[in-house]
């Protein structure tokens, strides 16, 4: 199974400002920049083949910028398209707090389940990172992928075998102080599970086996054993 590297873009001003990007391009800002170089060294010894990232800043610019220090190859995906939240995007978290109480309340518990006006589900959202990822996760080359938040979560849980459509919002609005990545491992497949299953049987087998006492010989005479 290859190992997949889940990398969250350096900050742009939006997460400065704890507001809400979406789908809108921003540019990394100074302290993005600065994440971006130092994240280099940290995922260098990763085994990456290659990065596959969105179209859209900030991703692009971060994954061009690891494919760069890596020398490792960019693949755009218009499946990794962050998760397109309408009419909300721009706005400050407080803002929508502020005017949506119910509804944050309800988005920031359970995100799956809302739709802001004009928005995407995260249920859609679930369906094009999977197929995105089918042809990846069949090769056992390595590779990254550079992606924003929402979307990023459920990339995650995606790759953890999770409940896929139940996100978390907790990364939104603070790439400007969190840690962009983390290493996972893609989830097993069926046949996968069943081969390993087999090998565990035959290994506990054979530790039985080691572990019995020796047979003794023994003669048999009359119908009696002696």
């Amino acid at each position: 199974m290859p190992t997949v590297v889940l990398i969250r873009p350096g900050c742009t001003d939006f997460d400065r400002d704890k507001r809400i990007q979406g789908t809108l391009d921003l540019p990394l800002n100074a302290k993005g920049e600065e994440q971006v170089q130092d994240l280099a060294s940290k995922i260098e010894d990763s085994g990456i083949e290659t990065i596959i990232t969105a179209s859209s800043e900030p991703a692009l610019s971060t994954a061009e910028q690891l494919g760069e220090n890596l020398g490792v190859p960019v693949k755009e995906k218009a499946g990794l398209q962050n998760l397109n939240q309408g009419l909300w995007q721009g706005l400050e978290y407080e803002e929508v707090r502020r005017k949506y109480p119910k509804l944050f309340k309800q988005w920031a518990e359970s995100p799956e389940t809302v739709c802001p006006p004009e928005g995407e589900l995260a249920s859609e959202a679930v369906k094009r990172v999977q197929k995105t990822l089918q042809k990846y996760l069949k090769k056992k080359q390595n590779f990254a992928i550079v992606a924003s938040e929402p979307l990023a979560s459920i990339i995650s849980n995606v790759l953890r075998n999770n409940n896929e459509e139940q996100i978390s919002f907790e990364h939104n609005g603070r790439s400007c102080q969190d840690e962009l990545f983390e290493i996972l491992e893609s989830p097993p497949k069926k046949s996968d599970l069943t081969k390993v299953k087999s090998d565990d049987q035959t290994e506990q087998k054979g530790l039985q086996q080691d572990n019995e006492p020796p047979l003794q010989k023994v003669a048999v005479r009359g119908g009696q054993m002696k």
